[in-house]
Order: structure tokens, then sequence, then C-alpha cells
């Protein structure tokens, strides 16, 4: 019998909708490609881009994936484990010996120690000799960045770069409605184009005033309306 290949991962809530299949893509197809193919050999990838730009949502949906494919994969979200460095020690170390995907989400949480780059390091030279994965994201490409680490800075500013396309508005009505699919109800084109007219458009707002909607739409039983709308949030 041939043993299921281990996962090991710190704490980490990846919702159901953080999957590759349900990312509203707009101008990052080729993004998505890239994350979806087979190679051989090492395969490196640096994600950036600005807060609530999907990253951590990619970068679950990669997670998700290699589960589903039984990859043994080290998930690290080191931003949720900033202040425990002896968890993210231990998720560093295990990268560093096993694993056929290693996905670390905010990366910057590591940066600027000269033990956890040290470590960071021997988990890069570990996936090259085995031809694994890894996958990184930070909010700016490694080259504008400074490490403690000369080798660890020019890895990591070899491996393949990707900025995260912000959505067009017509995108962020596709991800609003998706989500209210998954919840079992559907968003009109109506009430998307009063609430994106009127209402904050970054993702994180507007993923929070789905929230609202959600459990004012559950609380009095009715479908999402502009009136409700505007009731819940006040546009």
């Amino acid at each position: 019998m041939v043993d299921k290949p281990r996962q090991f991962t710190l704490a980490i809530e990846h919702p159901h909708e953080s999957r590759l299949d349900n990312f509203v893509v707009g101008a990052n197809a080729e993004l998505l490609q890239a994350l979806k193919a087979k190679h051989e050999g090492f395969n490196g990838y640096w994600v950036f881009g600005p807060r609530s730009c999907g990253r951590t949502h990619l970068l679950a949906g990669c997670y998700i994936q290699a589960q589903a494919e039984l990859q043994s994969t080290v998930f690290i979200p080191a931003k949720l484990h900033a202040q425990e460095p002896t968890q993210i020690h231990d998720a560093l170390a295990q990268a560093g010996q096993s694993g056929q995907m290693v996905i670390i989400d905010d990366v910057d949480c590591l940066l600027g120690n000269a033990a956890t780059e040290a470590m960071l390091l021997l988990v890069y030279q570990r996936l090259l000799q085995d031809r694994g994965t890894l996958l990184i994201s930070h909010i700016e490409a490694a080259k504008a960045l400074s490490f403690v680490t000369l080798d660890l800075a020019s890895r990591m500013r070899s491996l393949q770069h990707f900025q995260i396309q912000p959505l067009s508005d017509r995108d962020k009505m596709q991800l609003l409605a998706k989500r209210a699919q998954e919840r079992g109800y559907e968003l009109g084109q109506a009430v998307l184009d009063y609430w994106l007219a009127r209402g904050p458009r970054d993702i994180a707002n507007l993923l929070k005033d789905l929230d609202h909607l959600d459990a004012a739409s559950l609380e009095h039983q009715q479908r999402v309306t502009i009136p409700l709308l505007k009731q819940v949030l006040g546009y």
C-alpha cells in the first residue's frame, strides 16, 4: 500500500471558494495558466500585488489543488503567525526537509531576519534539487526588496515573477456574483450596477459588504434588492 503524502500546514482557514477554478481571472490569465501548468524540473513563482488583490486566494487554490492531486505540500501563511516564531520555524524546517510543493503567503514576514532567511534558502535549495515547486507571495517584486542573506536575494529574484493585475468593475461584479451563487442566491445586474456606482470599490470592502448583505438577506428572508442594499449598506 502506498502511503498518502503527508500534508503539513500551520492553522489556516481556506474557505471553500478559494479555488483556482473560481478565481476571477480578469487580466491575470497568464499567471493562472502558469500556476496550473505541469513542468519538468524545479518551478519557482513569486506572485506580488497589493493587499486584497487575490494573492491569498490563488495560493490557497494551489494548495487545495495540490491536496486533490495527493502532492505533499507545505503551506505557510506567514502573516497569520508573525508573532509565533516557533511555529514558523517548525514549518520552515519541515519545508526544508520534505514536500513536493512549498507555498509561502506574505513572505515579507520572514525577511529581514537572518535565521528565517537562512531557512528559506535551505527550502529553495532542497526544492531545486528535488525538482519541486516553490510559490511565494509578497506585496512587491523581489528586486525591490532588501535581504539580509545575499544568496537568498539572488535566488528569490530569479523566480518567475507575476504581478496580479487589478480587477475591472465588470470583474468585481463577476466576483460578487460568484460569491453570492456559492452562498445560494443571485445578485441581479441592477443591484450590482447600483452597488459599484455608489459604494467603495476595493475588494476587501466589497466582500465585507457582501457579508453584511448576506446576513441581512437571511435575517429578513428576502432576496438582495436595491432597497435592501440601501438599508443595510447606506449607499
